[in-house]
């Protein structure tokens, strides 16, 4: 009887995500310092912290895009595709509503989560077309950088980006410029270059495959990720302050 082997995975592509998660982690960590007021660093206006975020951010979404492609080289089905795009959509509702407890004045009502929700449903159906995928993400990424027009600085409209002054909340991602970086996810996984399927039960260095499971686990590291680590915080505060 033949044994059930485990479903083949892209063993490097978990890798990298799992790398974007924890250095995620880290910059969030050190948000968090600030925020306490135990380091002093101007998140929103140095340049090292903004850029290290933009860097961070151009990981995940490039991301999204390489594994928009992989569900079509895998020919998975249209269900999976639905259930996980609302598993994303339920957790931005959560963080938005979260977050406006926390930061009333600043809540996150367009961040990462609430980017790919939409970014993958306009992004699927050229999923299987990388050549006008390319064009897309070129377009839309000098469309992204090169306009900017006070009409859509309002919070209704400023999701989509084009505005001339960044939004008071504490994740943005716009649509413009980033759903091109998405579209290039998904023209670099159509070329030689792409991440290649491989068993799972290939042994790798531990290291690797800690990233690994971080990169299969990332929305739920996501979500949990800043709770543990403010009542880490909170908790080294109250008994050792």
């Amino acid at each position: 009887m033949k044994k059930n082997l485990p479903r083949p995975r892209f063993f490097w592509l978990d890798v990298c995500r799992g790398l974007a998660v924890c250095t995620m982690i880290v910059y969030h960590f050190v948000f968090d310092l600030s925020w306490f007021q135990l380091i002093d660093i101007n998140f929103y206006q140095d340049i090292v912290p903004r850029t290290i975020r933009t860097l961070i951010v151009f990981s995940f979404l490039f991301i999204v895009g390489v594994s928009l492609r992989v569900s079509c080289e895998m020919r998975q089905c249209c269900g999976a595709f639905w259930r996980r795009l609302l598993k994303i959509s339920l957790c931005a509702l959560i963080v938005s509503i979260t977050s406006y407890f926390a930061f009333p004045q600043s809540f996150i009502y367009f961040g990462i989560l609430h980017f790919i929700a939409l970014a993958s449903l306009l992004a699927w159906p050229l999923a299987r077309m990388p050549k006008t995928a390319f064009i897309a993400g070129i377009i839309a990424i000098a469309a992204g950088v090169l306009l900017a027009f006070p009409s859509f600085n309002p919070r209704y409209l400023s999701w989509i980006g084009f505005v001339t002054e960044l939004p008071r909340t504490e994740d943005f991602v716009p649509l413009f410029p980033w759903l091109g970086v998405v579209f290039l996810g998904i023209v670099f996984q159509a070329t030689p270059w792409g991440f290649k399927k491989q068993s799972a039960e290939v042994k790798r260095d531990i290291v690797f495959c800690k990233l690994s499971w971080a990169g299969r686990h990332s929305l739920w590291i996501y979500m949990l990720h800043q709770p543990v680590l403010i009542g880490l915080l909170w908790a080294a505060l109250y008994f050792f302050d």
